[in-house]
């Protein structure tokens, strides 16, 4: 029995969106039929588009082509609000990379998503650390009540180095870009939506981030709408690696994600302990997260289940980012504006 494919069209195809377009090219459960990216014939010299019926520089090609029945959209943060828009209206279900938008307001928002409601598709927002296997356990395990109602939720995230400036000023900061990731394990892990949020932040590695307005360390206090408390701890340079884990206490005992390395393996002597430094990029650390996240919004699509990670979801994140960018700014806790 031929098992049932779904046919699929990729729009981006940058850094992020090449590796996403490997991995799907491996799924036996998709068929690419479109690709669209601004620079699509440069693309064919780093990318196999061999074979692929459609392949343009303008995804509106993509949108009245009746074959094509989902797109994966991995564009720059700015497009992201409306090509969903767009995707919606062509009634086209949606796998669209984080953030919901960069630049658009919590209405402008609200009022995509009630289009993306009334055509009745799909979508799935890329917030890829849900799927990695670890955090996905913890989050499982503390459901099933193994450590009571969750009291205190943490989150350490420390990139390996400090990321290309032209990324950096176009992304929205280190709150909505990197931030963003983090507001949405919080509530994913304690299971309840954040209601007020604390930032305090500093530039202590990279001075030439104050010409963009951002910063590179950062410190984030929230308290939950159950009376749970949740820490966020960041930062833009780790220098022993990519540093990313989880703790979740309750009053039955804590749940807790350490970093991945290549190895576990732990040398002893009399002098120290050595062991393998953590995995040095994003790619490499959450690779499995990001093949999981678009295997199970597939199998959402082909078997019509609910969606993991939701544009309300996504919504929720560009919530808390936005009372989080008023803390900072202000140097008070600031409630969530749902």
């Amino acid at each position: 029995m031929t098992e049932k494919k779904l046919k699929i069209a990729v729009v981006g195809l940058g850094t992020n969106g090449s590796m996403h377009f490997k991995q799907l090219q491996h799924m036996d459960s998709v068929e690419i039929i479109a690709a669209a990216d601004p620079l699509i014939e440069s693309r064919k010299e780093t990318l196999n588009l061999s074979g692929i019926p459609l392949l343009t520089e303008d995804y509106h090609d993509i949108l009245v082509n009746d074959e094509v029945a989902a797109i994966f959209f991995f564009t720059p943060s700015s497009q992201h609000l409306q090509n969903i828009a767009d995707a919606a209206k062509a009634h086209k279900d949606i796998f669209c990379e984080k953030p919901l938008s960069k630049d658009g307001s919590i209405a402008e928002c609200k009022a995509t998503l009630e289009k993306v409601k009334e055509a009745g598709i799909k979508l799935q927002i890329g917030f890829n650390r849900r799927f990695d296997p670890q955090f996905k356990q913890i989050h499982e395990r503390v459901k099933n009540g193994e450590i009571g109602t969750p009291q205190i939720v943490k989150v350490v995230a420390r990139d390996p180095f400090v990321i290309p400036y032209d990324f950096i000023k176009n992304s929205g900061g280190l709150i909505q870009d990197f931030t963003a990731h983090d507001f949405d394990m919080l509530r994913y892990q304690a299971g309840s939506d954040i209601d007020e949020v604390f930032i305090e932040s500093s530039i202590l590695i990279d001075p030439k981030l104050a010409e963009f307005d951002d910063v590179d360390t950062l410190t984030a206090s929230v308290k939950f709408k159950n009376g749970a408390l949740g820490l966020i701890d960041e930062s833009r340079k780790a220098v022993y690696g990519y540093d990313q884990r989880v703790e979740v206490f309750g009053p039955k005992g804590m749940l807790k994600a350490e970093n991945v390395s290549k190895s576990t393996v732990e040398y002893y002597n009399e002098q120290n302990v050595a062991l393998k430094k953590p995995l040095d990029y994003y790619l490499n650390r959450f690779e499995e997260a990001y093949l999981e996240e678009k295997s199970l919004f597939v199998k959402s699509v082909l078997e019509d289940l609910p969606v993991i990670c939701t544009g309300e979801d996504a919504l929720k994140a560009m919530c808390c980012s936005n009372a989080a960018l008023e803390s900072q700014k202000i140097g008070r806790p600031v409630k969530i504006q749902y």
